[in-house]
């Protein structure tokens, strides 16, 4: 069964996808990059992006009662992977599993994107 998860909280698909979508025991979030549920680019600093992906894709997982604690992967997408950019998305993405024992898997790639320097998608267990 799968189940389709849409909130006012983070960004309308720009294409013919959900936001998530729940299974019996994942939720996968679709992309969320550096952008405001209103559809506004948050800034261009790399922090800035990282934790407005960060916070859509915690408001997606809100709607089913999960959580960034719940993560198990993270696809981590940087329009540029020189040291600084990636030093400032560390430290920004660090800063939203501090209190998390079980770190999410994760692999940062760098992609050419459209709009905004930082997008990631995400997969979480739930029961």
């Amino acid at each position: 069964m799968k189940e389709v998860i849409e909130t006012l909280n983070a960004p309308k698909p720009s294409g013919p996808y959900s936001q998530g979508v729940k299974t019996e025991s994942l939720i996968f979030v679709s992309g969320q990059d550096g952008v405001k549920p209103d559809g506004d680019l948050v800034g261009t600093s790399i922090a800035a992006q990282t934790a407005a992906s960060l916070d859509n894709i915690n408001n997606i997982l809100a709607e089913k009662d999960a959580g960034l604690s719940d993560l198990v992967y993270v696809t981590c997408h940087l329009s540029n992977l020189n040291e600084e950019t990636v030093r400032e998305f560390n430290k920004a993405y660090e800063s939203y599993f501090e209190d998390v024992d079980v770190k999410p898997a994760r692999i940062t790639i760098g992609s050419q994107l459209l709009e905004t320097d930082v997008e990631m998608t995400a997969i979480a267990s739930v029961s």
